[in-house]
């Protein structure tokens, strides 16, 4: 298994800079999440909590876990009394006495070697009736440096995960696609050009300062207005919202 707590170390660092890909994922991502029913919600992958902290303001009673220590170190630091019971885990390992209302798993399938058994793992966790969020890189083309330093396994077209949904036996599939035409553009610009310059830079060697954020980022609402309207003719990636 990749090593979770230098990847979240490097992420960390990146998103804190500003990520344009996660700055359009997530005009998708809260925008579903907020219309998710409160409940009790698993966050696989949770990360150092961004999701987990919305969803337990939101009315949720929220279990997650990650396999990274710092990850959850980080969330544990931020949660104070908010109603998340979170763990160092993984899907493989994770197991519960008691059905969920609502899985999310952003960000996560892609690193699992087996997406089908995870699917399959997800499925037997999630009440009837339930809701899956969940999202994933699109087009296999992409497919870049970035995707192998961060442990993905692969990205998706759009009818490969939509048939991994289907066969997996989640019914009312709705996916989104995002990042056409600036973020896809970008994303090829970075496959050919500057990948290895920009894992170098953020890299946890460089031990680069995370508190400030690049200015360039506070024009990512006018630079990507067209990104986030969602209409892709090719997409950097997908957030699918189904149920059990």
């Amino acid at each position: 298994m990749y090593d979770y707590n230098n990847l979240h170390k490097l992420w960390q660092q990146a998103h804190s800079a500003g990520s344009p890909t996660k700055f359009v994922r997530n005009q998708v991502v809260f925008k579903e999440l907020m219309e998710l029913s409160p409940g009790k919600t698993l966050d696989i992958g949770c990360g150092t909590g961004e999701y987990s902290i919305f969803l337990a303001q939101s009315g949720h009673d929220v279990t997650a876990f990650d396999p990274s220590l710092f990850a959850i170190e980080k969330l544990n630091a931020i949660k104070n009394q908010l109603p998340i019971q979170s763990q160092v885990n993984t899907v493989e390992n994770f197991s519960s006495s008691e059905l969920f209302n609502n899985i999310i798993a952003i960000e996560v399938i892609e690193h699992i070697e087996s997406d089908r058994d995870f699917l399959k793992k997800i499925y037997s966790l999630l009440k009837k009736d339930g809701s899956l969020m969940i999202s994933a890189p699109a087009t296999p083309f992409l497919f870049s440096e970035a995707d192998r330093v961060s442990g993905h396994y692969r990205r998706y077209s759009y009818n490969n995960f939509l048939n991994i949904l289907k066969d997996s036996g989640f019914i009312n599939i709705k996916i989104t696609s995002y990042g056409f035409p600036i973020l896809f553009i970008y994303s090829l610009i970075r496959k050919f050009f500057i990948d290895k310059l920009l894992i170098r830079y953020f890299s946890v060697s460089n031990n680069r300062t995370t508190n400030n954020k690049f200015l360039f980022t506070k024009c990512y609402p006018f630079i990507f207005y067209i990104d986030k309207l969602n209409k892709s003719l090719w997409s950097v990636g997908y957030v699918a919202k189904c149920c059990k």
